[in-house]
């Protein structure tokens, strides 16, 4: 692989637009934060081609999370590409992920998970009995509603120790309510759900976030509140939705609105950065 520069972002992004369903993380991070660096979601790449066509993308936050978007086996050059480099997650299809995580003889992350990956053509979204609820912005309801409930999903969704995700959950609605990205469902005045969109391209959202409490879980709400969300981007133009199943339950309310299977997600977090160890 060769290390990318500014002047091949535009072919980049044309190669990880062509298959946004696999590629969503790197193609938000290349479009909101560019390959200059000083930004932790700023890109770096590496590139590997045949007969001047792009097949390999290896991508590296300054953060040090690595996004391969790869149509091929290519180990040995991702290898020699981040040798070195610290690394604090790998995030991808869950062969390549890990592959390179084999090759550059990586540890188990603190999160380290492989998920279904499912894709739905909005066109085929199947809409459940959506009689008496509605979806509110993040902003709208009580932040203090929002802190326990984002915090239980760090620990849930994300495994991280009560403490951690106490810290982090603050962070994470001021994110949401900036971006406008989640959404709360409302059972006539109550809150019961939330779901929201990780990455939002024109024409396809990555889901993340969804979550409902303990004593409200096994009433379908996750399910309501995500058709209803996906109903609202269906209408602005939004053609398709992609996301990674946590759990089997989750998995159930995914295909009950018609979202398939298209493969396994996988997703490696370290709590302080490891060096390939090759």
């Amino acid at each position: 692989m060769i290390r990318a520069t500014q002047a091949d972002q535009a072919e980049i992004m044309a190669f990880m637009l062509a298959r946004p369903t696999v590629a969503m993380f790197p193609i938000v991070n290349l479009r909101d934060h560019g390959m200059a660096g000083g930004h932790p979601k700023a890109m770096s790449f590496w590139v590997q081609g045949q007969d001047g066509v792009l097949t390999d993308v290896l991508g590296m936050t300054d953060a040090g999370i690595v996004l391969p978007v790869f149509t091929s086996d290519i180990r040995p050059q991702t290898r020699r590409a981040i040798n070195n480099r610290p690394i604090q997650g790998i995030i991808g299809q869950a062969k390549p992920v890990a592959a390179m995580k084999a090759e550059l003889g990586l540890p188990n992350g603190g999160l380290d998970r492989v998920e279904p990956h499912f894709e739905l053509d909005l066109e085929h979204l199947d809409m459940p009995d959506t009689t008496g609820f509605s979806l509110m912005p993040t902003i709208a309801v009580p932040r203090e509603i929002l802190v326990v409930w984002r915090t239980q999903y760090g620990i849930d969704a994300l495994d991280l120790d009560a403490a951690e995700a106490a810290l982090q959950a603050s962070a994470a609605i001021d994110a949401m309510n900036g971006a406008d990205s989640h959404r709360v469902l409302m059972r006539g005045a109550d809150p019961v759900a939330m779901t929201g969109f990780n990455s939002i391209l024109p024409e396809t959202v990555m889901i993340g976030g969804v979550y409902t409490p303990k004593e409200m879980r096994g009433q379908g709400f996750a399910k309501i509140a995500l058709a209803l969300h996906l109903a609202q981007a269906r209408g602005q133009g939004v053609k398709k939705a992609v996301l990674s199943a946590a759990n089997l339950s989750a998995a159930k309310a995914y295909h009950a609105i018609g979202f398939r299977q298209i493969g396994e997600f996988m997703i490696v977090i370290y709590d302080s950065p490891q060096v390939a160890n090759v």
